[in-house]
């Protein structure tokens, strides 16, 4: 640990293998049930401060060690010492005494606090790993002037934020489009009191969390707070993934999964923004984890491009796929999560996920006017256990309906039996066998990356025994890419060879 003022700043290390991890923080988290906030719930934790604002607002009044910067800081007269980390990438600002005092044991004896080691480690494997996925640091203060903190290092304050909070990273200013934004750290200077199992992993998870804004900032700012949001819980989990912060916020999605996804939430419901990391997610697993990066780096060639436009151009550029065929692929994925999940259907962890939250109808069903938001699904659930279930959606007359899609799944309590799709344009109809099933998921899927809902009536029944299937092709949910599905469908469509 380098004490302050001693030596000349250390450089930036450049690109390192992503194996580089940071063992001590390998713990189980019990973190946060997403009701109202993302860190709000029954363990206790509140809300990050910066919920609810885009990193593009730029902070103002000063720094926590001024007298003109807003709460929390540093009081008056209070000793605020400071040292660099280990890998020489940042300045931690702390004191021993007063209402900002960090944990003063130090076993080690090395003069340090040993609190304020375990920040600096962890700080410094954190950079060390995003910059190993291929993603920039943020620039220095200031342009490098050295005029905050006391050297261009990132800055990162512990203070204590009275349980209102727990941390935050905060825009200062910005530079070019190549450079893009800097700032500081603010973290919670001891946790006590907060729901965390561990002061080490409230420190593995505020660092990979918050830092990771500050990575963003590096390209732009003003995403909005579902591609900032959901891309931090993303990389948290890319960092450690028995940090199980995706897992604890998949509720707020899975829950409200008929929400657009690319309509930035407000008040309540703006833990939808860390919910939505299970799109992310599903990218990352899909297509590999430098979609996500690809996304961030086309931001500052585009930076007037909202966030879906970006992920298109990227997915059409690299991957052969457009947004609607995505968003189709994860909607269908999002069947086998909780109680559902199957190893090989979907996600890795889907059974860490919490399930599908359905809205139950008898049967028949007829609602003439339902609504499916741009980037959203409607899940409706029928009683299985009959001969074959089929429905049917009648977009309204003059809708555009190339991007709806039909959804038909049989289910049991532990499985997804089988699935059958239907796409637009024009009247959408599919059919299951549903003798096995206890249960049908009918699913309404959006794949418009912008625009207005689209309505249309969704007829669900009962089939007799000998009825035709009415469309749709069936597959496994999340076995086969879609291609691979098409050229099966057409397959079986075409006439069959006798052979010998």
């Amino acid at each position: 640990m380098q004490s302050d003022g001693q030596g000349a700043p250390a450089q930036r290390s450049g690109p390192v293998s992503r194996q580089v991890g940071l063992p001590a923080v390998r713990l189980s988290l019990l973190l946060l049930l997403i009701l109202g906030a993302r860190c709000g719930g029954p363990d206790g934790n509140p809300p990050h401060e910066a919920l609810g604002r885009e990193l593009g607002a730029e902070l103002q009044g000063g720094r926590p060690t001024e007298a003109t910067a807003a709460p929390p800081r540093f009081a008056p007269g209070e000793q605020v010492e400071s040292v660099v980390s280990p890998g020489g990438l940042f300045r931690l600002h702390f004191s021993r005494s007063g209402a900002n005092a960090v944990p003063v044991a130090d076993a080690d004896g090395n003069g340090v606090p040993d609190s304020v080691d375990t920040v600096a480690r962890t700080y410094d494997a954190v950079a060390v790993f995003y910059s190993g996925m291929g993603y920039r640091l943020p620039p220095g203060d200031s342009g490098g002037t050295g005029e905050h903190g006391g050297d261009e290092r990132f800055d990162v304050y512990l203070v204590d934020f009275a349980g209102r909070a727990d941390g935050a990273f905060r825009v200062e200013g910005c530079l070019t489009a190549d450079l893009g934004c800097s700032g500081y750290m603010l973290q919670e200077n001891d946790f006590a009191g907060y729901g965390y199992p561990s002061y080490e992993h409230a420190v593995a998870t505020l660092a990979s969390h918050e830092f990771f804004h500050a990575v963003q900032a590096a390209y732009r700012t003003g995403l909005g707070r579902v591609a900032e949001e959901g891309t931090a819980v993303w990389a948290s989990e890319q960092f450690e993934p028995e940090l199980d912060d995706l897992e604890r916020v998949s509720p707020a999605y899975l829950s409200q999964a008929d929400r657009s996804l690319v309509v930035d939430p407000d008040g309540p419901a703006q833990s939808f923004s860390y919910g939505a990391s299970l799109f992310f997610q599903f990218l990352s697993e899909r297509l590999g984890e430098g979609v996500v990066l690809s996304m961030w780096e086309e931001s500052v060639h585009a930076p007037s491009a909202r966030w879906p436009a970006l992920l298109e151009t990227v997915l059409r550029r690299d991957w052969g796929m457009d947004f609607d065929t995505a968003f189709r692929e994860f909607a269908q994925w999002n069947l086998a999560t909780g109680a559902r999940a199957r190893e090989g259907s979907g996600y890795a962890r889907g059974a860490d996920y919490s399930g599908l939250v359905l809205a139950a109808r008898d049967l028949p069903v007829d609602e003439p006017s339902v609504r499916v938001a741009a980037a959203s699904t409607r899940y409706f659930e029928v009683p299985g256990g009959t001969e074959s279930v089929s429905a049917s959606f009648d977009p309204r007359e003059g809708t555009e309906s190339a991007a709806i899609h039909l959804l038909v799944a049989a289910v049991n309590e532990h499985e997804v039996l089988r699935v059958v799709r239907a796409d637009g344009p024009g009247i959408l109809s599919a059919q299951v066998s549903a003798r096995d099933a206890t249960h049908v998921v009918v699913a309404m899927v959006n794949g418009r990356p912008e625009g207005d809902g689209r309505y249309g009536r969704l007829r669900i029944s009962s089939m007799t025994p000998h009825e035709e299937p009415s469309g749709g092709c069936q597959t496994a949910p999340g076995a086969l890419p879609w291609a691979l599905l098409l050229t099966a469908t057409v397959w079986r469509r075409s006439p069959r060879r006798r052979t010998t």
